[in-house]
């Protein structure tokens, strides 16, 4: 077994908590949690604009399935910081100092690198997805957790 493969698995292994703070930890070291916090509160719109783009729910979103995906995202991307995150989110809560940024809006940061996720003036949010992207396995499985997390399932 590759390390991808067994840090894959070890990612679909962690706890919803866990998953949580792992993707924190991951953007913080990117330094993308001040863009999270300034996008602010995902709405319904932007599920309006992810089913546009073409993207379709899955049949779990919560908070942990989003955030797994988007760690093995990155994973696959290549991202060597995502094992550290992941041992870090495993270690003792006391080392951790929670973030009070959703899960969703961490998702919708990360995306950023890949898919233009914009908010107009207005409020109104619009997705770009590049084709090219969208055959990425592992990015498909996080667009449709988030968009199945945005509309709860629906």
């Amino acid at each position: 077994m590759s390390q991808r493969d067994e840090l894959v698995r070890e990612i679909r292994a962690l706890s919803d908590a866990e998953a949580a703070r792992a993707l924190t930890v991951l953007m913080e070291d990117r330094g993308l949690l001040s863009s999270a916090r300034e996008l602010g509160p995902l709405d319904g719109e932007l599920a309006v604009a992810l089913k546009a783009a073409g993207v379709t729910p899955g049949a779990d979103g919560g908070a942990g399935e989003v955030a797994r995906a988007a760690l093995e995202y990155a994973a696959l991307r290549g991202d060597g910081v995502v094992g550290e995150a992941v041992e870090y989110a495993r270690s003792p809560m006391e080392r951790f100092d929670p973030v009070s940024v959703s899960v969703g809006v961490l998702a919708v940061t990360l995306l950023q690198t890949e898919v233009v996720v914009e908010r107009d003036p207005r409020g109104r949010w619009s997705v770009t997805v590049h084709k090219r992207a969208l055959k990425d396995a592992a990015l498909g499985r996080l667009l449709t957790a988030l968009l199945s997390h945005l509309t709860d399932g629906k």
